[in-house]
This record gives structure tokens, C-alpha cells and sequence, in this order.
């Protein structure tokens, strides 16, 4: 956890650096999320066993769900009042992976 938080520290204070306008930097973290995020999807689609989805919620349904057992709580929340939102996770065990693999 803290070596993500100095990372993504040190890549902000960077990106800070290198353009003028907040507005920018906002920019460039949503481009990058975005593109962590697709990837992180086509790296689970081709790892599992997913069949071909019909709808958008049957794909959100596969992707929403969650294939560590782990317990995960919000510790802070904006929408009760705290300054920022923090979530904690935790790890409890790592499931069965032949469940998830892709059928060749």
C-alpha cells in the first residue's frame, strides 16, 4: 500500500510539473485510468472461462465479480462527511483458479 501511494504521489507531483493547468493533469490521470482499466478488463477476458455476452449488464455482472476472497470496507466516506474516500481490502485467500480459466 505504501509503495503504491508514493508512487502514484511521485507520478502526480511529476504530472503537476509538466502541465500548466489542474485541469490538464485531471486529463492525463482519467487517460491513464481508463487505459489501466481496459487493460486490466482484456487481461481477465482472456484469462477465463467468460462466455460470449449478450447484453451490458450480463458483461458488468462478469466483470463486477470478484474472484479473490477478500473483506472490504469503506474506513472514510465523502458521502458521510469525511474529507476523502478511503477503502480498505483486505485479503482472505485466493480461490480456485481452474474455475475461471478459458475452455480451449
Amino acid at each position: 500500500k505504501d509503495l503504491f501511494v508514493l508512487t502514484y504521489g511521485a507520478l502526480v507531483a511529476q504530472l503537476c510539473k509538466d502541465y500548466e493547468k489542474d485541469e490538464d493533469v485531471n486529463k492525463y490521470l482519467d487517460k491513464m485510468g481508463y487505459g489501466i482499466g481496459t487493460r486490466l478488463i482484456e487481461d481477465f477476458l482472456a484469462r477465463s472461462c467468460v462466455r460470449r455476452c449478450h447484453s451490458y449488464s450480463e458483461i458488468i455482472d462478469i466483470i463486477a465479480q470478484v474472484h479473490l476472497a477478500a473483506d472490504v470496507t469503506f474506513l472514510q466516506d465523502r458521502l458521510k462527511g469525511d474529507s476523502v474516500t478511503e477503502i480498505g481490502i483486505t485479503f482472505l485467500k485466493k480461490l480456485d483458479e481452474k474455475k475461471y480459466r478459458r475452455k480451449k
